[in-house]
């Protein structure tokens, strides 16, 4: 089988053992495929037990002749071998062993970030404030140090990784996050350039200028980096929607909804970090990751700071004991000289919706990798500390269906991150307009609805006017199908946002209230925050919106209309 093993093992397989050779490398278990490259769990053929382990990246065998997949695939180890970091997976080696092309990097011991957040919505359970911290400010290391990364020449390389995403943050064992996956990273003197249908990356953490096909520079991982923080406070997602075209809408054009609505006692500072690192306007974010990092780790020193590295290494051991056990059964499993070829579904490895498309990335995010030394697992009793997981209760507004964003209605119940996180977008060259393109996409599509009813209202028309019917029935037909048309040809007259974009805003009316002093707003007996609220989406119908001044309170009765701005103005007290 040799070095074509992989082709024919499945995902989430030991290696059968005479077909474990890989040139240097011993292949153990087979953790995923993607479209451009399978992932192994290997070690050194001279190594012996898996403190050695590494994750080894291997473009697949029909792509190994594309000139232009390698050379994509040699930028990125160039690029990744050159951030060497604590706060980043490190690549150890690239090269080529039978005709295919291999990334050796780091093995992770952890869980990804996508991973605790879906666990955390099955059991309806949020972060502490301090660990959100932590994970952000060492993220923001990490990003710092790639974006700060120069070439021989001592000039910025001008990195800009493009895809941090809660599957590409990984909480390693001993509590070090690592930022992994910089395979559509972009920086100076790369040799590849994107091609349609080449590169991916998540949509839903895109920044505004990404979308539109601006030029990108690191304020733009700051703001994904942003998104990415907002979700762990509010374990939903934010600007996942339906379709691509409501997901590059939202974050381009949509009022993203107060975290207060979801924690109401998070730090105001924070809070004003969170935000101003989301501005839609690179200009009005923090200069660089250090900066919003430097901002949340201030924003939490009154709480006690961001947790320490111990108390995210407790943090797994307790509260995701099972995910780590499953890790090492993979391990103990590769190891086993007696172990047979069997799946490894037993340890429940992270696997993605045959409907979904995987990426080779965001897989790699699902299961510790990278390359050298493992994370190790503490040895010595860890110190006692209070619990990182915050319980359902007066910290949380849990939001019932009706009044959860557009497309997340599903979230009532149970969010599974893992799942949807490595949903893809199809990407061209710096200078392509996401978002326009889906609307000359739906534009398309409208006019060949039109074309097709009217050359059916045509046919129609001729059957009628050849049945020899008289004059009068004729008459009335052919006018009965002019009047069916007339609203298709109104229909041309609508923006290229179309139906979608009008049943997407009709969806929810917006509320607006001002106060002369500090109100709170309680919206149908449930906390809303305070004034000002601006454009609150709210679903249409009757709600009672009581107010809680300094001395007194009041109720109003308002009625919101899909699609329309419902202000009462300023309310003195």
């Amino acid at each position: 089988m040799g070095h074509n093993s992989g082709v024919t093992i499945p995902a989430g397989t030991l290696v059968p053992r005479d077909a474990r050779d890989f040139g240097s490398y011993q292949l153990l278990a087979k953790l995923a495929t993607g479209g451009m490259a399978e992932i192994y769990l290997a070690r050194p053929s001279s190594a012996a037990g898996h403190q050695s382990v590494l994750v080894l990246k291997r473009i697949l065998p029909h792509l190994a002749e594309d000139e232009h997949f390698v050379t994509m695939f040699r930028d990125e180890a160039d690029l990744a071998s050159k951030l060497i970091h604590k706060n980043v997976c490190h690549v150890s080696s690239f090269g080529s062993y039978a005709g295919t092309w291999f990334i050796a990097m780091e093995y992770l011991h952890g869980v990804p970030l996508s991973r605790m957040m879906t666990r955390l919505s099955k059991s309806g359970k949020l972060l502490d404030y301090r660990v959100v911290a932590a994970i952000i400010c060492q993220a923001c290391e990490g990003l710092h140090a790639a974006h700060e990364a120069r070439g021989p020449d001592e000039q910025l390389l001008g990195v800009v990784h493009r895809d941090v995403s809660p599957p590409n943050i990984m909480v390693t064992s001993d509590g070090t996050v690592k930022l992994l996956d910089f395979g559509i990273a972009k920086a100076r003197g790369a040799n590849s350039r994107t091609r349609t249908g080449t590169v991916k990356g998540k949509n839903a953490y895109m920044s505004p200028e990404q979308i539109l096909g601006k030029s990108l520079d690191r304020r733009s991982d700051v703001f994904a980096l942003a998104v990415v923080m907002y979700e762990m406070l509010a374990i939903k997602r934010l600007f996942h929607r339906d379709s691509d075209f409501l997901t590059f809408k939202a974050i381009t054009e949509e009022p993203i909804p107060d975290i207060r609505d979801r924690r109401p006692d998070v730090p105001s500072s924070m809070r004003a970090a969170m935000l101003q690192a989301m501005a839609r306007d690179p200009a009005g974010r923090f200069d660089t990751a250090l900066a919003f990092g430097n901002a949340i780790r201030n924003a939490v020193t009154s709480i006690g700071g961001p947790a320490t590295q111990q108390e995210l290494a407790r943090l797994l051991f307790t509260d995701f004991s099972d995910e780590m056990a499953q890790r090492d059964e993979i391990l103990r499993a590769a190891d086993d000289p007696n172990a047979a070829p069997i799946s490894l579904a037993a340890t429940q490895i992270p696997a993605t919706p045959a409907a979904v498309p995987i990426r080779p990335a965001p897989v790699q995010g699902e299961l510790p990798q990278g390359q050298g030394q493992r994370s190790q697992r503490p040895t010595g009793p860890i110190e006692g500390v209070p619990s990182m997981i915050v319980h359902q209760g007066s910290s949380k507004v849990a939001l019932p269906p009706a009044l959860l964003p557009q497309g997340d209605a599903a979230l009532a119940g149970v969010l599974d991150l893992s799942a949807n996180m490595p949903v893809d977008t199809w990407m061209a060259d710096g200078g392509t307009n996401l978002l326009s393109a889906h609307r000359w996409k739906s534009l398309r599509n409208a006019i060949i609805a039109i074309a097709i009813l009217a050359g059916i209202a045509v046919a129609i028309v001729v059957v009628v006017s050849s049945s020899g019917g008289a004059s009068d029935d004729s008459s009335h037909v052919v006018a009965s199908h002019t009047d069916a048309a007339a609203p298709i040809d109104a229909a041309v007259k609508i923006d290229a946002d179309n139906r979608a974009n009008i049943e997407a805003e009709a969806r929810f009316g917006y509320f607006s209230i001002t106060a002369n002093a500090k109100t709170s707003i309680f919206i149908d007996g449930r906390p809303y925050g305070e004034t000002p609220m601006t454009r609150y989406p709210l679903p249409p119908g009757p709600h009672v919106v009581r107010l809680v001044g300094p001395k007194k309170s009041k109720t109003i009765k308002i009625t919101m209309y899909g699609g329309k701005d419902t202000d009462e103005g300023t309310v003195n007290w």
